[in-house]
């Protein structure tokens, strides 16, 4: 039984010592492109990797 404590235990102290991250994850909201097309704007998020987010811009009314 005390070995399921030290086990316990140690992973509660790993857990509590390994940094998290200060940004949360941010999420494509257009589509996913090596290039963006002319009139969409880039973004760099984590959904795409290394390519780039492109949003197209809306007309305000």
């Amino acid at each position: 039984m005390r070995v399921i404590y030290v086990v316990f235990a140690v992973f509660l102290m790993a857990l509590m010592a390994t940094p998290a991250k200060s940004q949360p994850k941010r999420s494509c909201r257009g589509h996913c492109s090596r290039t963006c097309g002319k009139g969409e704007r880039e973004e760099h998020t984590e959904d795409c990797g290394r390519m780039h987010c492109c949003l197209t811009h809306r007309k305000r009314k």
